[in-house]
């Protein structure tokens, strides 16, 4: 299993590198494709990449990896990234919030149930 903390170290030595346009390369610049990774109860998917560095093989999703790209930190334990315009394709810097899940439900309920008593 690949550690967040191996994935930040390979960005900092340049094994991989974020473009503008936010697709993901390799040092030698080849262009990983990115795929959807639909999860049950999902209506849309968030882009994932596969990495293989130094024998060593790992998925992750694009977002997580722009923003550990742009904040030189290994995205803690638990958290998740949150699309502020709720596009899962938007993986632009300033799109992403790191958030706790508990966070995260909240910021993505449409309506506020009334409790009932």
């Amino acid at each position: 299993m690949v550690a967040k903390k191996d994935i930040l170290k390979w960005l900092r030595k340049g094994a991989f590198f974020i473009a503008e346009d936010g697709e993901v390369y390799t040092s030698e610049g080849r262009k990983l494709a990115q795929r959807i990774n639909k999860r049950k109860r999902c209506t849309h998917g968030d882009p994932r990449v596969d990495l293989c560095h130094e024998g060593k093989r790992t998925s992750i999703h694009v977002s997580h990896l722009i923003w550990m790209w742009n904040t030189n930190c290994v995205l803690p334990d638990g958290f998740e990234v949150h699309h502020r315009d709720e596009d899962p394709t938007n993986n632009n810097f300033d799109n992403l919030i790191a958030v706790h899940p508990l966070d995260h439900g909240k910021l993505h309920a449409e309506v506020k149930e009334e409790v009932p008593f």
